[in-house]
């Protein structure tokens, strides 16, 4: 018998995708922070957020808690490690269960699905915007990290689970100035 030899393919690991849309202005448009933003990224989802829906796709449930689990509730902004230069702060990682330095935590505005054009849409996909917009007193400081949280605790400082991380430059927000920040999910 002839033996074969099988290739060994190598494994990659395929995650999840977020990205995120940042605009700093008053009263803008859900189109004014897509088309034209200050900051436009992609960006990781944590381990987390990867284990938890292997665990409900595998099980039909998350056992992190005998009660229901809440999902993603709110974004969380922060100002990083004192040590960090604001201009070129350390890439996020996927291990990162907190900001290391957050300043405030809102639920969103909306969350809408989105269409394979861009488009909200009534229609579920597995394309989701969560839009915030932080208010002129809201914020108010130089922010270089945020991130998506749920679960119990969510809306608490510190609480619930980091479901999406990410670092950038400085955007320096005024208390003159709203800011609107669209963080799209890509399942």
């Amino acid at each position: 018998m002839e033996k074969i030899n099988l290739v060994e393919t190598p494994r990659y690991k395929y995650k999840m995708s977020g990205e995120y849309f940042i605009k700093l202005g008053n009263d803008l448009s859900r189109q004014e922070v897509i088309e034209a933003p200050d900051l436009h990224k992609k960006n990781i989802i944590v381990d987390v957020a990867s284990e938890l829906i292997a665990e409900w796709a595998f099980t039909g449930t998350i056992t992190l808690v005998s009660e229901h689990v809440p999902g993603i509730l709110t974004l969380a902004v922060g100002t990083g490690d004192v040590g960090w230069d604001l201009q070129n702060p350390p890439a996020p990682t996927a291990n990162q269960t907190l900001l290391e330095s957050e300043l405030t935590r809102k639920t969103f505005a909306s969350k809408t699905y989105v269409d394979s054009i861009g488009d909200p849409t009534a229609t579920r996909t597995n394309v989701v915007d969560f839009t915030t917009t932080y208010l002129e007193a809201e914020a108010v400081g130089p922010l270089v990290e945020m991130g998506l949280f749920g679960g119990t605790g969510a809306t608490s400082t510190n609480g619930g689970l980091m479901l999406n991380f990410t670092t950038f430059a400085v955007i320096n927000k005024p208390s003159t100035s709203q800011l609107t920040i669209i963080y799209r999910l890509t399942f």
